[in-house]
Parts: structure tokens; C-alpha cells; sequence
């Protein structure tokens, strides 16, 4: 997983934006314009991924379904840090990144949770411990 961009399907029924995620059971809001469902969805999601990380939950994939209806919809970047951490360590121990960032296990550990406020900088170092490259972007 390179980015966190989960479609959903949002359109109009009596005035009102409604929005369903289409990888996610049980993933709706609405909003009453469509940068309000935007938004709404947004949030949504991120609570929804939060959830399945503080629970240890497989995070479920997304698909890459286009259409004049979809949209694909981002969780906070936070979230998004949390996921894409957990998704380049894939089955290597927490301990081993964390020594090669020469940091605590447990300080490591609270980089890949979806609620902490880690700095750039650890997430470049974090990256660097695992092989990969930092790469950040407005889409």
C-alpha cells in the first residue's frame, strides 16, 4: 500500500449529499453539499481505520473502482503515517526498527499508532530504518 485512498460513492437524493464506502461494511454519512460529504467521509474513514489498528484488526484494501459517482476519499494524515508504517515494516519486528532508528521500542511503537502527533522527522527516520524513501504530497 503506497497511499491510503479508499473509493466511495457519493451521490444526491433530495438535497442531500449521502456517501457509501465501497471497501468498507457498515462505512455511510452525508453532508449537505458535496465538500461536506467530502469532509463527513473523511472522517469517517479515519475513524474507521483507527479503530481496526487500536484493535489489531486487519486493515481492509482498498479497491481501485472509478466512476462518475465515485470519489476517492483520504483519512487524516495521521491515520494515513499509522498505515503506511505498519504496511513497510509488513511482518519485520517493531524492535528491529526501532533499533535502527536507535530509539525505544516503545517510542517506535507510538509512531505507528493513528493518534500520536509524530514529527516529520521521525516519520523520515522511521522510512530510512525501513528501506524506503519519505515521500509527501497534496493531491
Amino acid at each position: 500500500m503506497t497511499t491510503a485512498l479508499y473509493p466511495a460513492r457519493i451521490w444526491k437524493e433530495d438535497g442531500v449529499y449521502y456517501v457509501q464506502f465501497l471497501d468498507l461494511e457498515n462505512a455511510f454519512t452525508y453532508g449537505d453539499s458535496l465538500k461536506e460529504a467530502k469532509e463527513m467521509a473523511a472522517d469517517v474513514l479515519s475513524a474507521m481505520l483507527s479503530s481496526y489498528v487500536e484493535h489489531g484488526d486487519p486493515i481492509p484494501g482498498h479497491s481501485k473502482k472509478t466512476g462518475k459517482d465515485i470519489y476517492l476519499i483520504a483519512p487524516d494524515a495521521k491515520v494515513q503515517a499509522a498505515l503506511l508504517l505498519r504496511n513497510a515494516r509488513a511482518s519485520r519486528p517493531q524492535t528491529d526498527v526501532a533499533q535502527a532508528m536507535g530509539t525505544t521500542w516503545q517510542a517506535y511503537q507510538k509512531i505507528e499508532q493513528p493518534n500520536s502527533n509524530t514529527t516529520l522527522a521521525k516519520l523520515q527516520k522511521a522510512a530510512k530504518a525501513l528501506g524506503r524513501q519519505l515521500v509527501i504530497e497534496f493531491i
